[in-house]
């Protein structure tokens, strides 16, 4: 059975008598959404969960067997029966799990992606620990941040987006309930005025002292159609929070084969003498590290694709480019392994801020990519310097004898690899993913063509302007009105903030950037607007006073500083504090004042006419009419 695409359960007539928001079918069933939770553990392993959204709560499901292939939020149905509560939340003993739907079908995708628009929320209990500042900086501003950090590894495909909220102080769970932290830490955000639906994917960062038995902990779902949450138990260095967006992505574990010592020239046999390191990997995020994810990874993710896979059916000579760079050529090289495996090779030169290690070539093995993210292993004990890294000269024979590779030379962007096959191979040529065939340059087999640098962090702020009403323009009293603004960047505008005064009044994350004034008593008003991009890079517009009232006789109807392109940091929009620490920060500087959680930050220029401030007329007279921002 198959949901229409964007369609409710509800849409469904199969027979089921529950309501389709997810819940009690009856006594013995539940039907909700699907959820798979992998955990980053602190012992060096990981555990996998499963879990059914409903309007009741989540429950965990403690069931034997669940079908791989179960994608994130299908529509399921579970016989059995609730458990008592324990201090990690609700529990149901499954009898089995039936599946009703598969998951809403995501909008076909841009290429680039839309950017991936994240909440991440701190809370504590008592006494504060990861800051506002701090948070912001590691997820967008710094040069090493998730955002940079993603838009370098996928060749600018991925864009993060969001904000931080928070440190917001909440009632201390009974154990690690990581459910009923989202619940109150969401009832936090909403107190505060702020929206949680805005959010596609939603990060959760909570002190220790819990008894969680994870760093890390996120839902599976896939590239296209990611899952929402994960938690962060006092933990959000590099590796724990790149990880479990990856998660959030449907990537699994960058594993390793730890193998024993052989003498030189001998191979391992890679099931029976290496054993399985779970997050082996020392130089990807998936694993233990913080440089660029396999190449595993990345085909899987869709950033490497065409002929940056390609497969090697008969001997030859490759390029094999460097995975740190946007390129056209061959980054991913496979040929087959002795197990039904491909091993994956990848050169990694050492450019950029995340891989910083002397060039080589590393060796993974995993099977042919599908619908989910495949085991992967690295080779890491490798090389002369034992660090999984072939330099020039080195080879590597597959232990069942299905090929061999060497490394002939390493240059500033590619590498030159030898493939020999038994028997030469099937001659016939080398195939990319997509079916075509890589061209040649001289000899050797694989485009040269590459970016100079890795994608670089976006510096670049964007540029707005106020286009409605011109700065000194007269209204009546009463008037209607639609301020307008016009904003752009080199890469995307994530929103635009109306100032009135030196207050943010309501944030656009969709143009058209305009708000409707109905009503509009006498005064004189001063605003302006603030454009962000995905970086928190701010573009501010010049200040526009206007007049609303009758002019007198020998007034010209302008402003005398009409056409001025001061800033708003000299006409009372000035740049200034970032506003409080248990509230959302953008990681730069904002327009002083900060935002306000009552929404009407209004205030009057000229403070001389009718006594009132002009947040409390405001409040009463005009509308700004708001929509409600879209996830």
């Amino acid at each position: 059975m198959v949901l229409p695409p964007g369609c409710a359960p509800e849409a469904l007539d199969d027979g089921f008598d529950a309501a389709r928001n997810g819940s009690l079918v009856d006594g013995g069933a539940i039907e909700g959404r699907y959820e798979k939770r992998i955990a980053t553990l602190l012992d060096g392993g990981s555990r996998i969960s499963h879990h059914v959204k409903t309007d009741d709560g989540v429950y965990e499901l403690l069931i034997d067997e669940v079908p791989e292939d179960l994608a994130y939020d299908s529509w399921v149905r579970v016989p059995g029966e609730a458990l008592p509560e324990a201090p990690t939340g609700a529990r149901w003993q499954a009898d089995e799990l039936q599946l009703v739907a598969p998951p809403p079908q995501p909008i076909i995708d841009a290429t680039p992606r839309d950017p991936r628009r994240i909440g991440t929320v701190l809370v504590f209990w008592d006494q504060m620990g990861l800051n506002n500042g701090n948070a912001t900086n590691s997820m967008y501003t710094d040069n090493e941040s998730t955002n940079v950090y993603y838009g370098e590894i996928s060749y600018g495909i991925e864009t993060m987006s969001g904000k931080v909220f928070g440190p917001y102080q909440i009632d201390m769970p009974n154990g690690c309930n990581t459910d009923l932290i989202v619940q109150r830490a969401d009832a936090a955000m909403i107190d505060k005025g702020h929206d949680p639906t805005q959010f596609t994917q939603m990060m959760y960062h909570f002190p220790g002292g819990l008894g969680c038995s994870f760093a890390g902990l996120a839902s599976v779902g896939s590239p296209d159609f990611p899952a929402r949450n994960s938690w962060y138990a006092n933990a959000f260095g590099c590796n724990v929070r790149n990880q479990e967006l990856g998660h959030n992505y449907g990537m699994g574990h960058s594993h390793a084969y730890s193998c024993p010592a052989v003498p030189m020239g001998m191979d391992h046999n890679l099931y029976e003498d290496c054993s399985h390191v779970e997050y082996g990997h020392p130089y990807d995020p998936m694993g233990n590290g913080c440089g660029h994810m396999n190449v595993v990874q990345k085909t899987y993710m869709g950033w490497l694709q065409e002929c940056n896979v390609v497969t090697a059916t008969s001997d030859g000579v490759f390029n094999l480019m460097a995975t740190e760079l946007p390129c056209n050529g061959t980054q991913a090289l496979r040929f087959p392994a002795y197990d039904g495996r491909l091993y994956y090779l990848e050169y990694r030169n050492g450019d950029g801020p995340f891989d910083n290690s002397q060039p080589g070539v590393l060796v993974n093995i995993a099977y042919e990519i599908g619908g989910f993210g495949p085991p992967n292993y690295v080779l890491d004990e490798l090389g002369q310097d034992q660090n999984g890294y072939l330099r020039e000269g080195d080879s590597f024979t597959d232990p069942g004898g299905s090929g061999t590779f060497t490394v002939l030379a390493l240059h500033d962007t590619y590498a030159e690899i030898q493939i020999t096959l038994p028997g030469g191979g099937d001659g016939l040529p080398p195939t990319c993913r997509d079916g075509g065939e890589p061209l040649l340059d001289g000899s050797n087999i694989g485009s040269l063509e590459c970016a100079a640098i890795p994608y670089p962090g976006d510096d670049t702020a964007p540029v707005v302007d106020l286009t409605y009403p011109m700065d000194g323009q007269w209204f009546e009293p009463g008037s209607d009105f639609t301020i307008t603004a016009e904003a752009s960047d080199d890469r995307f505008v994530a929103e635009v903030t109306l100032y009135l005064g030196s207050d943010p009044y309501d944030t656009r994350i969709d143009p058209p950037w305009e708000w409707d004034a109905t009503n509009i008593p006498a005064g004189d008003y001063v605003f302006g607007v603030v454009a962000l991009d995905a970086r928190n890079n701010q573009g501010v517009s010049q200040a526009v006073t206007i007049h609303v009232g009758t002019p007198s006789a020998d007034s010209t109807g302008a402003d005398e500083t009409a056409g001025s392109d001061d800033a708003m940091g000299t006409t009372g929009l000035a740049p200034g504090d970032t506003g409080d620490e248990d509230d959302e920060s953008s990681g730069t500087t904002l327009p002083q004042g900060g935002e306000l959680d009552d929404g009407c930050g209004c205030r009057q220029r000229d403070g001389g006419r009718g006594g009132l401030g002009f947040g409390l007329m405001v409040l009463g007279l005009v509308a700004l009419r708001r929509r409600r921002l879209r996830a």
